[in-house]
């Protein structure tokens, strides 16, 4: 979600800019409005569970390195992308010595859910690529990215993120990968979508600057300083039963929210919710995650 990787050709809408990474993406006003708007009072529903799912495998990760059951002073955690704070909530539980929350999100409404279920987090809503003007006298312990990588090149957080860890701190990774959805995607080239698109066609590297896979996770973070410490990809299953139930977990639940408004799905009339009930559901999909722990290495990244 949010921009498209380098060297993609753009035929968007007002809806998209040049950053100065050189990356085509999302205006953050248009981020906001749709996380403010829709999203944020539906994330913690977690329609097929993918979130909450994936959380557990970035606990497991942290809890196996032990970050969290062997030190009994707080965390300083930063969850870039809080969110509604599920996750530091969640990190808080487990965490011997308790934790020193500090959050970053787009979505103001996300970060007043967020202040709501941790009284003591220090918050500010800003835009992921920059986060290092914030907490500047803070070192982390460990930096949260959940989900980020869609929005923000993984290249372009990675110098930050080591800047702002302490000295062998902890980057904790959840993000999807642009062979997410492959069925969805096959889908959406075909003849039946391209008359609902009016004609126009569809490529994933139009709308997000997710990494490839794995591998390509595993080279940034290598490439800007850190030592993989953890790394799995994560397929969870999807069915969708009809163009409803899509439309909870895509539009709702945020997955493919700026897809869904760029391709006019976000309203489709009645004899276009029909025909898609008819032509093209039931469907099974899955996505793919890649959840990592990399260390901060004691020598400065390259750049």
């Amino acid at each position: 979600m949010g921009c498209s990787s380098p060297g993609v050709s753009w035929q968007g809408t007002d809806n998209w800019q040049l950053t100065t990474e050189g990356h085509a993406a999302m205006h953050v006003d248009v981020i906001q409005r749709q996380y403010d708007e829709v999203i944020a009072s539906n994330y913690d529903s977690d329609p097929k569970s993918i979130i909450g799912d994936s959380q557990d495998r970035a606990l497991r990760q942290i809890e196996r390195h032990g970050l969290v059951g062997n030190r009994f002073d707080p965390l300083c955690v930063l969850d870039l992308g809080i969110g509604t704070g599920k996750f530091l909530e969640r990190l808080r539980y487990v965490a011997a010595g308790g934790i020193r929350p500090f959050g970053i999100d787009v979505s103001e409404k996300m970060i007043e859910i967020a202040q709501r279920r941790l009284p003591d987090l220090a918050a500010v809503v800003d835009d992921g690529a920059s986060f290092h003007a914030h907490f500047k006298d803070v070192k982390f312990d460990l930096i949260c990215t959940q989900f980020v990588t869609g929005f923000v090149p993984i290249t372009v957080l990675a110098p930050k993120i080591w800047d702002g860890l302490a000295s062998g701190g902890y980057w904790s990774l959840v993000g999807g990968t642009q062979a997410g959805f492959p069925r969805l995607q096959s889908l959406a080239k075909g003849k039946l979508l391209k008359w609902a698109f009016k004609g126009r066609s569809f490529y994933v590297s139009e709308y997000v600057c997710n990494p490839a896979d794995q591998t390509e996770v595993e080279r940034a973070m290598e490439d800007h300083g850190f030592e993989v410490c953890a790394c799995e990809t994560f397929e969870p299953e999807l069915h969708f039963k009809n163009f409803s139930d899509f439309y909870t977990f895509a539009y709702l639940g945020g997955w493919l929210t700026p897809i869904l408004e760029a391709l006019g799905l976000h309203r489709p009339s009645p004899v276009l919710t029909a025909v898609l009930n008819t032509c093209l559901f039931p469907v099974r999909d899955h996505h793919n995650i890649v959840i990592a722990l990399a260390r901060k290495r004691p020598t400065a990244p390259r750049r």
